[in-house]
């Protein structure tokens, strides 16, 4: 979600629609609070020189008389606007990575360092925002979609943390700073099958979606959706069947060398991606029965 907060004149003109979020880098209104943050998490951790190696950056970097002011600051708004954000992400990456194994205090600091950086990005109307493990940075979602994401990943935890996990990622490659649809994708797959085979083919010595999919079809007469239809009798599960179909066939990057074989368009990952939370929640909290 964007900052709640309007300028004067918006709230005086009556302007109800949300502000446009800045999609290229670090915007300018928003670039000293961001340097501020960068330096001080870098010195307080003393992340430079990983994060340096991580990105890959020129030894001119570390060999400055103050390798984390240089990286605070460093920038290439004409040929790499993203260069400032892949700074603050490997900040947060590395910084999460060394405290892996930490006690709660520290972790705590650590996270309290990321809402500060998150409440900056927000307020300025960044595309971007912290993801909910402060490991990262993720393009900003939907604030309603961001909802049924975490309902989705409640509900596949209640089953088997695989599923949930699996959807974690697959949201974290869709929406990451540099998007993945193929592994999104894959990922959004394996979230449904991780809730939806051991339900419905619990003795099957290799289950897919396909299988899935195909037991369904052929045993519409067998389940039942828990919503009503409208003779107010239970509905049937074509909705089901139609929605794991499409995420199916719609892998086109699946197998190499077919006719209809294809990259993944983003489009199609976000699509997939959303989809699958669709159905992992509906097949782990019990909306599709046996009649």
């Amino acid at each position: 979600m964007t900052s709640a907060w309007r300028r004067l004149t918006d709230r005086l003109a009556g302007k109800t629609e949300p502000e446009p979020l800045w999609i290229d880098g670090v915007p300018d209104h928003i670039d000293v609070p961001i340097r501020d943050w960068v330096y001080k998490t870098l010195h307080m951790y003393g992340m430079a020189t990983p994060v340096a190696v991580r990105l890959k950056l020129p030894s001119r970097i570390l060999k400055s008389r103050d390798p984390n002011a240089e990286l605070a600051n460093l920038d290439d708004r004409m040929s790499n606007p993203m260069l400032r954000l892949e700074v603050i992400d490997a900040t947060l990456g590395c910084v999460h990575h060394a405290l892996q194994g930490a006690d709660w205090q520290d972790r705590a600091i650590a996270a309290s360092h990321a809402r500060e950086l998150e409440g900056i990005l927000r307020e300025g109307d960044s595309a971007f925002t912290v993801s909910e493990d402060g490991s990262r940075l993720e393009r900003r979602m939907d604030e309603t979609l961001h909802a049924a994401y975490d309902k989705a990943v409640d509900a596949g935890a209640s089953m088997t943390e695989t599923a949930a996990d699996h959807l974690r990622a697959a949201f974290s490659e869709v929406y990451g700073l540099r998007p993945d649809p193929s592994a999104a994708y894959s990922r959004a797959v394996k979230a449904v099958e991780a809730v939806a085979n051991p339900l419905f083919l619990p003795n099957s010595p290799e289950p897919t979606l396909g299988t899935v999919r195909a037991h369904l079809d052929q045993g519409r007469h067998k389940y039942e959706m828990v919503i009503s239809d409208r003779t107010g009798a239970p509905a049937d599960i074509d909705a089901v069947v139609a929605m794991i179909s499409l995420l199916w066939h719609g892998q086109r990057d699946r197998h190499e060398g077919g006719p209809t074989s294809a990259p993944v368009p983003q489009e199609a990952a976000e699509t997939a991606v959303h989809t699958a939370a669709i159905l992992v929640h509906w097949i782990s909290n019990g909306s599709i029965r046996k009649k």
